[in-house]
């Protein structure tokens, strides 16, 4: 045997809630001022998220307007507050605590990217690039294609059925593909295992999961 996994997460996971809300927050400053630069991070932990990096605009955003941002990011999600579910399990609006660390961003990498002519320099944010792979139609490998299908399922279910299934999701995807040389190759043998993680109302039974 030769395993590779790949896992996805769904909107309601903290790792991509802090995503959501990053996208968010760099959305309405571009909004309010198109010359914005944004290097914003954001950590989700339990009911709390904190809001850090650095950020040079004139959009001028409160304390109140981050915060604001926040939950309306989670209602998007599906944490609209009318779960059926405890708040251990999950997160409600009205109670997270935002916490907003945001600096004006460095002279000296504001040097670097200001240029006389209108030109715009480097800063010191890095680039992520992947590449395609002929496993499936969409040139993504087939594990992590197959785990984003199987979320995105799952996750439009527990939008639908939340008094059901919660929306902080994650699944697994393993291929078994033999060999090395067939991993190099692109060409899986088999589907060795599926794993999928949801909350799940405690009035639900093992086999109605």
């Amino acid at each position: 045997m030769y395993l590779f996994t790949s896992e996805v997460v769904a909107p309601g996971h903290p790792d991509k809630c802090a995503d959501i809300i990053a996208d968010s927050i760099v959305d309405r400053l571009i909004i309010a001022d198109s010359q914005s630069r944004v290097a914003s991070e954001v950590f989700v932990a339990g009911n709390h998220v904190v809001i850090g990096g650095e950020v040079t605009s004139k959009a001028n955003l409160s304390n109140k307007d981050y915060e604001k941002i926040v939950k309306d990011a989670l209602i998007g999600i599906g944490y609209d507050g009318k779960s059926a579910f405890t708040k251990e399990q999950c997160l409600y609006p009205s109670e997270v605590k935002v916490q907003v660390l945001l600096n004006q961003q460095s002279p000296d990498i504001n040097q670097g990217v200001d240029q006389e002519d209108g030109e715009t320099g480097a800063g010191d944010q890095g680039i992520m690039f992947g590449y395609a792979s002929s496993e499936t139609a969409d040139y993504m490998p087939a594990a992590i294609t197959y785990a984003r299908v199987l979320s995105d399922k799952v996750y439009h279910y527990a939008l639908k059925h939340n008094h059901k299934l919660g929306v902080d999701i994650k699944t697994q995807v393993t291929l078994d593909y033999g060999t090395k040389e067939n991993f190099e190759n692109c060409n899986p043998l088999s589907i060795h295992t599926i794993v999928v993680s949801a909350p799940s109302n405690e009035d639900m039974d093992i086999t109605e999961v």
